[in-house]
């Protein structure tokens, strides 16, 4: 197996982990948002301390402005869409989150020197085409709280270039370690402020949302190193397509003709950049680790 090909699988499983985490999150309601990304964080410091304390990997940060970009800006990405997904919806906080694929397709050409064929272009655009028809979203009309969710979109395209630019030369563990401690740095306050102790029932949930969730992120940082930044945002798009079939499965969603026409759109996007993949610029590559590690 190639490692392009490696990093498309890896980038898939992140998508499908993203999607069940995400239909927690709506569906823990109860808590507050903040609780949620400041457990989600820690939990995320745990796993990184305990993959460093089996030696397969030790805390070292090589590109400083990065992966502080990464941490910072990627941290409050993750706290706007939280608190999106309880306060818009799921299918709407998704689908505009989602855009983050297209800024970091724009982004990756003059910061990473990624090169989009017109043909890769179109499959950007109707990946997002249909998002929109897959979320049923009928007017363009937006509140205030769907801002909060596009504001999301544009700083995980931030995040996502940050990571791109990060596999150079650091590992996955390390650039999760460095969002999840500045993530957590940024949420303490309001987080404690917020605090209402969780029942047993609510703990267990917040349990699986940080492990999901600390799964999702190292499987998508170690796909990011082979895919690109460009092809592997598209990629990701996979995950509207798995919450919208959550709602519909679990929490009895109406089911629409958006759903497979949207489905279908993203799929077909996702196979062509999967076959077509998109030029990349020449790194220096990172210390050779193992897969824990990458």
């Amino acid at each position: 197996m190639s490692d392009r090909q490696r990093g498309i699988i890896f980038m898939l499983a992140s998508a499908v982990i993203f999607s069940l985490m995400a239909a927690m999150v709506r569906g823990v309601a109860s808590v507050n948002p903040l609780t949620m990304v400041a457990a989600r964080f820690a939990i995320g410091i745990l796993v990184c301390l305990a993959i460093f304390a089996t030696g397969r990997d030790r805390p070292r940060w090589t590109a400083w402005p990065w992966l502080l970009g990464r941490g910072v800006v990627g941290g409050i990405a993750v706290i706007l869409l939280y608190w999106s997904i309880q306060n818009v919806g799921l299918a709407k906080a998704q689908m505009l989150s989602y855009t983050y694929v297209v800024f970091a397709a724009i982004m990756a050409v003059p910061v990473l020197g990624e090169r989009l064929r017109p043909m890769q272009w179109a499959a950007v655009l109707a990946a997002m085409v249909g998002a929109v028809v897959l979320c049923d979203v009928q007017t363009l009309t937006f509140r205030p709280a769907d801002w909060v969710a596009l504001l999301s979109g544009f700083l995980s395209g931030v995040a996502v270039i940050c990571v791109a630019r990060c596999r150079a030369t650091d590992t996955s563990t390390n650039i999760f370690w460095s969002q999840a401690v500045f993530g957590l740095a940024i949420v303490a306050l309001p987080a404690g402020r917020a605090w209402v102790m969780p029942t047993g029932t609510e703990w267990l949930w917040l349990l699986l949302i940080g492990g999901f969730a600390s799964a999702g992120q190292l499987s998508m940082t170690y796909a990011y190193k082979h895919t690109g930044a460009s092809q592997g945002s598209l990629i990701s798009l996979i995950a509207p397509v798995m919450s919208a079939t959550i709602g519909v499965l679990y929490f009895r969603e109406p089911y629409t003709g958006g759903f497979l026409i949207g489905s279908a759109l993203i799929i077909g996007s996702c196979i062509y950049m999967a076959l077509n993949p998109v030029a990349m610029a020449v790194a220096k590559p990172a210390e050779k680790c193992d897969i824990v590690a990458k």
